[in-house]
């Protein structure tokens, strides 16, 4: 990439730092200057906005700008400067920093320069300054063009003030850094400048949920000619500020995806290039460029017409199916029986005979290999890349391959399409592991590429119903039936299968150490197109309480929801739950002779708004005996944020309802 931009300025060679540009044109002192830690800084003790901060970043402040020479072109300079406070113990790993650069070849790469860093502490009044050395500094590989120095700050300990800074020099002036206003621990001040060039016109695609400012001017820079040329260039350059002051923490909740999504940054992608006397080039692919490039690619498309090491197994197939579904679940297994995910998410393979003949592979050696094997057994299929839950979601506006991590098998059988995952052994044909479940992905296709939906077929169905007498002393003694389709079963039949049925039984005792089971069974492990279903034997102790005439007894045994999920009092990002739940609960209990219900839990019906979930708590007594009924149905993979406090105040509703008890009295003879 270095050398095009060389090539394409051939006709005007330049010579010019333009680093001074980054300050002049707003004429800002910067807002941290390194080594001048101040008393006060020292003496905090706590962050008065959040105090349950265990470090906040004091000041954040960043700038990136071009220089150029002869010999590299041009190059991006990108300058950090970090001081931040630890407060407590579990701040301590704040102290531990990563900086990622990127590498071509050992000639191609990003140079991290002058990093340095001091760790700073109280003594009295006296401020004892602990330097960053070199020894302390090291470098991982971590793939195969992003490498990262590691190193950890000197005496960190509570109260400490950690500072260091650093310059990245970069030849590849599409990797424009991106900057991330926001952190998990509170941040005071975040700025940003950076100086662009006209030359080159960069797309600032901003993201998040909090606010920051923004300051744009423009000025104009004499450069010399070196090529005889006596008239200089004057080129454009656009100098911008963004600065965020006191950031809250964004911290992990539950049902994210990943915190990336939602995290308060800019970043940049390069649209094209406009130097002086040439065209504009485009440099942002087109979806169809890019779907061209991978059909193209070595490491994409062209192992798909490459089937040959599986010739003969894929013939029988053809053979022995003739109908098109029949032939395709049979590919399907076949792929899944011969090759073993390596639990490496990758969307360009490493080789699919290598995979094949070793019985292991990476996620795109598996799905990839499964779209050329059906091909070859005349069914239509192809590639679709997508970005994994854990890996962020995917911007339709920009056709850029980082952004995907994984690729599966699109199935079009007379209209009818399918999406197909061969790297889980108990995933049915057409259902998605969850890992995928986010947004959509790209169908790469010669003939119609277009986005498909990810969005799940199956929900997650959960069903509790258990049979239990109520001894005198407070012991429950009978039966539990749990039954678990879609995304339950997934996961129980994943259990088994990695565990076996006895290793699962002990795993389920530990999760449930109340229950004693002295029986069970499982019927339709194998059959992943159903249902699988757990049967216990069970005497279950701590559900009810025994003082003198009354037996206080919880209902809703081990499936109850002791806490709602949802802390915040608002949430500016999705719930995502991946797919729809269904969670059912029935009991009968049996209550000993000569007692009868003393008080029972009223029952409720609880709407979310449009219908969009339920929850229904049905409690009746009929003789000697007690049946409890709790089901809990969300309709949508996704709420929104001004859904949430519905989904708060409704699982309060569940959460309250599921704790109270029944009170069972002995009658007086």
């Amino acid at each position: 990439m270095k050398h095009l931009f060389l090539e394409t300025f051939s006709r005007v060679i330049i010579s010019v730092s333009l680093s001074f540009l980054t300050l002049s044109a707003f004429g800002q002192a910067d807002p941290i200057k390194f080594g001048k830690v101040e008393l006060p800084e020292l003496q905090m003790s706590t962050y008065a906005k959040d105090t349950s901060a265990h470090a906040v970043i004091l000041c954040d402040f960043g700038k990136s700008y071009f220089k150029y020479s002869d010999h590299d072109g041009f190059q991006v300079y990108f300058e950090r400067q970090v001081r931040l406070k630890i407060l407590k113990k579990a701040g301590y790993d704040w102290a531990n920093v990563q900086i990622p650069f990127y590498r071509v070849s050992n000639s191609q790469e990003e140079e991290v320069l002058n990093l340095k860093g001091y760790t700073y502490n109280l003594n009295g009044k006296e401020i004892i300054k602990d330097k960053l050395t070199k020894e302390a500094i090291f470098d991982e590989q971590v793939s195969d063009n992003w490498v990262i120095k590691k190193f950890t700050m000197p005496n960190v300990k509570e109260g400490s003030v950690i500072e260091f800074s650093y310059t990245i020099k970069s030849d590849f002036p599409f990797t424009f850094r991106e900057w991330q206003f926001q952190e998990s621990i509170p941040v005071v001040w975040s700025e940003y400048r950076a100086t662009m060039l006209e030359y080159f016109d960069y797309k600032k695609l901003s993201q998040g949920y909090e606010s920051f400012s923004t300051e744009v001017k423009t000025v104009t820079e004499r450069i010399n000619r070196f090529n005889g040329d006596p008239n200089p260039l004057t080129p454009q350059a656009t100098v911008y500020r963004w600065v965020a002051k006191d950031m809250p923490a964004l911290r992990e909740e539950p049902y994210m995806t990943t915190i990336n999504d939602y995290v308060t940054k800019i970043n940049f992608e390069l649209a094209t290039v406009k130097l002086p006397g040439q065209m504009i080039q485009p440099i942002n692919n087109t979806w169809q460029a890019l779907t061209k490039s991978l059909l193209e690619g070595e490491s994409f498309g062209l192992p798909l017409k490459r089937t040959g090491f599986a010739k003969d197994e894929l013939a029988a197939i053809s053979l022995k199916y003739t109908d098109p579904v029949q032939r395709t679940t049979a590919v399907y297994n076949f792929v899944r029986k011969q090759v073993k995910w390596n639990e490496v998410k990758q969307k360009y393979t490493s080789g699919l005979k290598k995979a094949y003949e070793t019985h292991s592979g990476s996620s795109a050696d598996i799905n990839l290999m499964l779209v050329a094997f059906l091909k070859e057994v005349g069914i239509e299929a192809n590639p679709v890349i997508l970005s994994t839950r854990d890996h962020g979601r995917v911007l339709e506006t920009y056709a850029l391959i980082t952004k995907f991590n994984y690729v599966i098998a699109h199935v079009n059988i007379n209209g009818n399409e399918f999406l197909l995952d061969a790297t889980d052994p108990v995933i049915k044909p057409g259902m998605l592991p969850a890992r995928c479940l986010n947004g959509e992905g790209w169908l790469v296709s010669e003939k119609n590429p277009h986005w498909v939906s990810l969005q799940p077929i199956e929900k997650l169905a959960h069903v509790f119903v258990a049979r239990l007498n109520v001894s005198p002393e407070g012991d429950l003694k009978g039966n539990i039936d749990v039954s678990d389709g879609g995304y339950s079963a997934l996961a129980m039949r994943k259990k088994i299968f990695s565990e076996g049925k006895d290793k699962y039984i002990e795993t389920v005792k530990k999760e449930h150490p109340e229950w004693q089971i002295t029986a069970h069974s499982f019927t339709d492990v194998e059959e992943i197109d159903k249902t699988v279903n757990a049967k216990y034997e069970v005497t279950l102790s701590d559900f009810a309480q025994v003082a003198g005439d009354m037996i206080y007894l919880k209902p809703m045994l081990s499936e109850a929801r002791n806490a709602n999920p949802f802390k915040l009092e608002n949430r500016l990002f999705p719930v995502d739950f991946a797919y729809s739940v269904d969670e059912t609960y029935a009991c009968t209990f049996t209550i000993p002779e000569g007692y009868k219900v003393e008080e029972m839990p009223k029952g409720a019906i609880l709407d979310l708004p449009e219908k969009t979930g339920r929850f229904t708590y049905m409690v009746a007594v009929n003789g000697n005996t007690i049946q409890i009924t709790s089901r809990i149905t969300l309709k949508k993979p996704v709420y929104y944020s001004e859904e949430y406090p519905f989904l708060k105040e409704f699982f309060n509703q569940v959460v309250a309802k599921h704790a109270e008890q029944i009170v069972i009295k002995k009658s007086k003879i």
